[in-house]
């Protein structure tokens, strides 16, 4: 049996993030969701997780700030950034910052 990951999930979008915590916690992972990047930040520092699943755009902190915060603090952390505004400069920019990953919304969930 797979070791279960330790998930973070941030999107402020009630329904994605409910979706996604969800979706992961059927496939056995411990996951926890917030709504906002101040709140994985918090969520980070009392707990750390091996991914974190965090939208670009938030009230806020965005997800490239929080992004950058978290490979700051957590390097090791992998981070999959998902977004309905796709672009290549955003895609490059997250990688560029660390973001393992990078989807658009709607989620493909077989891709997922």
């Amino acid at each position: 049996m797979k070791p279960r990951a330790h998930i973070l999930v941030v999107d402020d979008e009630i329904n994605i993030r409910g979706a996604l915590v969800t979706m992961l916690e059927k496939k056995g992972h411990q996951v926890r969701g917030v709504a906002t990047a101040e709140e994985g930040l918090e969520q980070l520092e009392a707990a750390p997780a091996e991914l974190v699943i965090t939208d670009l755009r938030m009230p806020g902190i965005g997800g490239m700030e929080f992004l950058r915060r978290l490979k700051q603090t957590s390097p090791d952390t992998e981070v999959v950034v998902m977004t309905a505004y796709g672009s290549i400069d955003t895609a490059v920019e997250a990688m560029r910052c660390g973001a393992y990953d990078y989807l658009t919304k709607p989620i493909d969930r077989e891709r997922f």
